[in-house]
């Protein structure tokens, strides 16, 4: 009966030191958005240091495309680019030093040159603006993820096995 008891416990601990350090040790980045005011988790994605993300939508005021583009840098979001069809209201005019302004092959522009580390990344899906996450070839509405007029907050977050879902 001792000898059960003492496999029992020995048991018991292992799985639980497994458990332990599963959710210390096995982390890796992610970035995650979730739902800004209930913190519901909308989408995760595996994403290294130096890649690229970025988001489209439509301008609200000279209603053509733009697009942000946003690379993981030590673990931040940072705006580095930014393409756009048209200038007008609401877009840039001129350039910081360190930046240039690209014209597209393809038409537009695009202003490189940025690093703009996001702390608190946030966008507000509507109804005009087709909100969309580029991330590893997919193409990501923001409207499938949440309704209209909820707020997605972005993050890099280490995530363990557990919290990742395997």
């Amino acid at each position: 009966m001792r000898r059960r008891l003492l496999v029992a416990g020995v048991v018991t601990a292992a799985l639980a030191a497994i458990f332990l350090i599963s959710l210390f040790c096995f982390r890796a980045p992610y970035l995650v958005l979730t739902n800004d005011q209930t913190g519901a988790l909308l989408f995760r994605h595996r994403i290294d240091e130096g890649a690229l993300f970025s988001v489209g939508y439509i301008h609200s005021v000279n209603q053509s495309p733009v697009t942000e583009i946003y690379q993981i840098r030590q673990g931040q979001i940072v705006l580095t680019a930014l393409e756009f069809e048209t200038f007008g209201a609401g877009m840039p005019t001129e350039l910081d030093p360190g930046q240039t302004l690209v014209h597209l092959p393809a038409g537009g522009f695009r202003i490189e040159g940025f690093y703009r580390v996001i702390s608190d990344l946030r966008y507000l899906i509507g109804h005009v603006a087709d909100l969309t996450l580029y991330i590893d070839g997919r193409e990501v509405p923001l409207n499938t993820l949440d309704a209209s007029g909820q707020s997605v907050h972005f993050a890099s977050r280490q995530l363990n096995i557990w919290q990742r879902g395997f």
